[in-house]
């Protein structure tokens, strides 16, 4: 009994360990704590079930892991989705926590669970950045990392999951150690400690691989080649959810509260290199006739600016049913010379699957058009020597193939040498969201070797450096502007070279797992079988 309570109770604390490594919180050192205490959780359940001669409940310690995580985490995602919404997202994040916990308890006995568990574990965060509905990879592991952790050069060898296929086999590791240790003294008998502990030499030499990979794999970020003046502006200061009072043209007003601020720190600074505006700042189609006057802002904010990149919503083929969410260069007024059409878009936030079936559910009423895609790779180029610049807009930071490309650039265009994430976070309230989503561009500027402009409507708006590291981070829900010199860099690093081979890897990793549990699943099934043909 004791067991079958103690069970849940690691799972839990594995979830808790999780959910403390992420902001708000955002002690990264406790994700060496969760992967680990699942695996705990699971040797006590399938122990303790294995005396009663019942089959052990892993989908089930791994799901109370996943809600433990994932139901915290996302709340902010109640204010514009409803509980319906939240909940829906926190049980797919659930079920891929159940399914982690299934696939790892063939292997629990072997000496290779470090190894194992590590794929597996890295292996369903890629799957699960994937599918369904283009995937969520919220709240991997590497996202908490981004801080000060010791791993981040890892990154820029292998990616973020290169960080979170090493912190699971330390875990695992450290885990076994552990167990092995307690059990070898327990039970040494007349045997002496030295003998008894020579058990320990797999998990040990395990955890001291790992921790001597994490710190040899030392990769600097590439040189820093000329630098850019660069102006980014936050112009949405109106708390929606507190404030009852009807705001009767918010795409005006906050178009309004860009030109104002981006006026006010030109007349104060001079006139930067390049001026940089979020998604939405301007939230209607500048080349409509309901949008004209938004451009006509715009336009005299780039008079001043000289270049300005503004995130910005276009009309579709049919702009009662469709549109785009794009980013444009306007140089020397309103004069387009380049634009960034976002390629991954949000399921039920920019489009609505499957939406005759789904009308009925009010949140959506905040989706009247469904975003098309863009192609990719895209580029632009900005300023007078035409710097290449890579864009991704708002929950693209997820996708770390996609931030790859565009910093690629394409056989044509060459790498580029700065990257601009624009989002706007105006939805999720005063959360831990924006701090969360500001974790995914310092993990992609580490692992590309380029610095970040993360420019949120609503905050936080920042600098970031290759090495994560942030500058200027501005306070949620005010008019603001952040300034800074920020060097380009053309070199690359291995990451940008290789690509996600830990993510391919791992995902197959995933699949052979799954047909293991699965063939051993037929096998325990198939004596039934034939007892009962037999009886027939």
């Amino acid at each position: 009994m004791r067991a079958q309570l103690l069970a849940p109770a690691l799972a839990a604390l594995a979830g808790l360990a999780g959910l403390a490594a992420h902001p708000p919180m955002g002690w990264w050192p406790t994700t060496f704590l969760a992967p680990g205490l699942l695996v705990a959780a699971l040797w006590l359940d399938a122990n303790a079930r294995a005396a009663d001669g019942k089959r052990p409940r892993a989908a089930r310690l791994g799901a109370v892991m996943g809600a433990v995580t994932f139901a915290p985490m996302l709340s902010w995602l109640i204010l514009p989705a409803d509980y319906i919404g939240w909940g829906l997202l926190v049980a797919v994040q659930v079920a891929w926590m159940a399914l982690l916990a299934a696939l790892l308890t063939p292997f629990l006995q072997g000496r290779w669970l470090p190894l194992v568990g590590a794929a597996i574990w890295t292996g369903i965060d890629a799957w699960r950045a994937i599918w369904p509905l283009g995937g969520f990879e919220w709240g991997a592991i590497a996202y908490a990392h981004v801080d000060g952790s010791w791993m981040i050069p890892v990154a820029r060898l292998v990616g973020g999951r290169g960080i979170t296929f090493l912190v699971v086999l330390i875990s695992i590791a450290g885990a076994m150690v552990i167990r092995q240790t307690w059990v070898s003294v327990r039970e040494r008998g007349d045997t002496s400690m030295e003998q008894a502990l020579g058990a320990t030499t797999w998990p040990i030499a395990w955890l001291v691989g790992g921790l001597v990979v994490s710190v040899l794999a030392v990769v600097d970020p590439p040189a820093e080649d000329g630098e850019l003046d660069i102006l980014a502006v936050q112009g949405n200061d109106r708390r929606h959810w507190e404030d009852p009072s009807p705001d009767p043209d918010p795409p005006l007003r906050i178009t309004t509260a860009m030109r104002d601020e981006t006026l006010a720190a030109i007349d104060r600074d001079g006139a930067p290199d390049l001026t940089v505006w979020p998604e939405s700042s301007i939230d209607r189609d500048p080349y409509s006739d309901r949008g004209a006057e938004l451009g006509e802002l715009a336009g005299e904010a780039a008079g001043s600016a000289g270049t300005l990149v503004s995130g910005v919503t276009l009309d579709g083929p049919d702009p009662q049913a469709n549109r785009y969410v794009a980013a444009i260069v306007l140089e020397d007024g309103f004069e387009e010379t380049d634009r960034y059409v976002k390629r991954r878009l949000v399921p039920f936030g920019e489009y609505v699957p499957a939406r005759p079936l789904l009308d009925w559910f009010p949140p959506l009423d905040q989706v009247p058009r469904d975003a098309i895609p863009g192609d990719g790779p895209q580029t632009i180029e900005v300023g007078d020597d035409d710097t290449p610049v890579a864009i991704i807009i708002c929950f693209e930071t997820k996708f770390q193939s996609l931030t790859r490309d565009n910093v690629l650039g394409g056989d044509e265009a060459g790498p580029t040498e700065l990257l601009l994430t624009l989002t706007n976070d105006a939805s999720f309230g005063d959360s831990a969201e924006p701090d969360q989503h500001l974790a995914q561009s310092q993990l992609r500027a580490i692992e590309t070797g380029r610095h970040v402009v993360h420019a949120a409507l609503t905050g936080s708006s920042a600098f970031v450096d290759p090495d994560g590291g942030v500058e200027q981070a501005t306070e949620l829900f005010t008019v603001d502007s952040i300034r800074a010199e920020v060097p380009l860099v053309k070199d690359l690093t291995p990451y940008l070279v290789i690509g996600d081979v830990i993510g391919w890897l791992t995902r197959a990793g995933v699949v052979a797992a799954g047909g293991l549990l699965l063939w051993a699943a037929i096998v325990r099934r198939r004596p039934d079988s034939l007892t009962i043909a037999d009886d027939r």
